[in-house]
């Protein structure tokens, strides 16, 4: 289960993240520090199934778009805010970044265009409700929320109103469509069989 962790009045920034000790498993969410347990075996086998579909795509395609698989933290300060008082460091199951300006030797300072989260029997709330509002409110572009235990994609893309439409949802042996990436499509069937 995914849970706060650390001392309830105190506001984490990254700053504090990083000092926690090196194999401390979190992420820091509007400055509330959330315990991330380690994922399953369908949960990895999910994640890296999909990793591989969208970084062949890139490869193909010559993108100039990269893909990311977690753990790599991904900064969303606000505003103007200085990086060291960034205080929502998240950990994407899978990102794609088009913008490399964005991307340090350390970490990700920006919103990705694309956040995949393979959702974990642990965080289900966290990826569905908290996520959904933090993303949608940094405008990432695309979010997906990955269910293999539904065998599901939720896709949701930023609208003109910098909101996020109703879910799209994907199952059985439909296709989901990578709107980050123009014409790469996933099959369902492809991740979760």
């Amino acid at each position: 289960m995914s849970y706060p962790l650390g001392q309830r009045d105190k506001h984490y920034t990254y700053e504090d993240y990083m000092q926690l000790p090196q194999d401390t498993r979190c992420e820091v969410i509007e400055g509330i520090l959330y315990m991330t347990p380690s994922p399953s075996i369908q949960h990895q086998r999910t994640a890296g199934k999909l990793y591989n579909l969208i970084a062949n795509y890139i490869k193909a395609t010559n993108n100039t778009c990269e893909v990311f698989i977690s753990p790599l933290d991904v900064l969303l300060p606000e505003n103007n805010q200085d990086v060291n008082h960034a205080n929502t460091i998240v950990q994407p199951d899978i990102f794609v970044v088009c913008d490399s300006s964005i991307i340090t030797e350390k970490f990700c300072t920006g919103s990705p265009d694309l956040i995949i989260e393979i959702v974990s029997p642990s965080s289900p709330s966290r990826d569905y409700v908290k996520k959904l509002h933090l993303y949608e409110k940094h405008m990432v572009k695309e979010y997906w929320i990955v269910n293999y235990i539904r065998k599901e994609i939720l896709v949701y893309r930023l609208m003109e109103n910098d909101e996020y439409g109703e879910a799209i949802v994907f199952k059985d042996n439909e296709q989901a469509k990578v709107e980050t990436l123009g014409e790469l499509y996933i099959s369902l069937n492809s991740i979760f069989d």
